[in-house]
């Protein structure tokens, strides 16, 4: 049940992420207005470029874009559900949406390390482009955000937290073990789009 807790949310972030990748690129360089108001609520979470990428890495790298943020997630709400029992409901969903939010944050600054690597390796800082994506970012979790904290403060039911009898060691290793799995996935989908961007570049 403890997984369940923390990767069904988790899941639900990162297929909103794609969603909302997907609804932007639909409308991009549209001037209706239904097309503007969609550019608000679904903001480019994964570049146009790697969504239209050539085959297959229109698949790979929207695919390692959503691992990234379910692991970025995941760990984060491992983590801030340490010891919620206690806690009331609409303070429970707060920080669980906040999750949604870091996450994105964490995510993004993916890209923005890559660049700012790349730039000092070419002796030229990019400009502008940390703020754009985190801002980004930052817009993607509190507009969809809120929905990945629903589903967690479902599956935390009438009995959320720990229960009283779980030892108070085997709780923290299982908390333990659930962010570093979370943080192992972001840092692999993290490489790999590094990777993977530079072979869809080549290609």
């Amino acid at each position: 049940m403890r997984l369940l807790r923390a990767w069904v949310p988790a899941l639900v972030a990162g297929g909103l992420w794609l969603v909302s990748a997907w609804v932007e690129w639909l409308t991009d360089g549209s001037t209706a207005r239904p097309a503007r108001v969609l550019d608000l609520l679904a903001p480019e979470t994964v570049p146009v470029g790697h969504l239209t990428a050539p085959a297959p890495w229109n698949l790979v790298l929207p695919l390692l874009w959503v691992l990234a943020v379910v692991g970025a997630h995941a760990g984060l709400l491992a983590a801030v559900r340490v010891r919620r029992g206690a806690a009331p409901p609409l303070t429970a969903f707060v920080a669980y949406w906040m999750c949604a939010v870091v996450a994105g944050a964490v995510v993004a600054a993916v890209p923005v390390a890559a660049g700012i690597v790349t730039g000092v390796l070419q002796q030229e800082l990019p400009t502008g482009l940390p703020r754009a994506y985190l801002a980004t970012a930052a817009h993607w979790g509190l507009v969809w955000g809120w929905l990945a904290a629903m589903v967690a403060v479902a599956l935390d039911g009438p009995a959320r937290g720990v229960r009283a009898d779980a030892p108070a060691a085997t709780d923290g290793r299982s908390r333990l073990a659930l962010v570093a799995a979370g943080a192992g996935l972001f840092l692999a989908a993290a490489v790999g789009l590094g990777v993977a961007s530079g072979a869809a570049v080549a290609a």
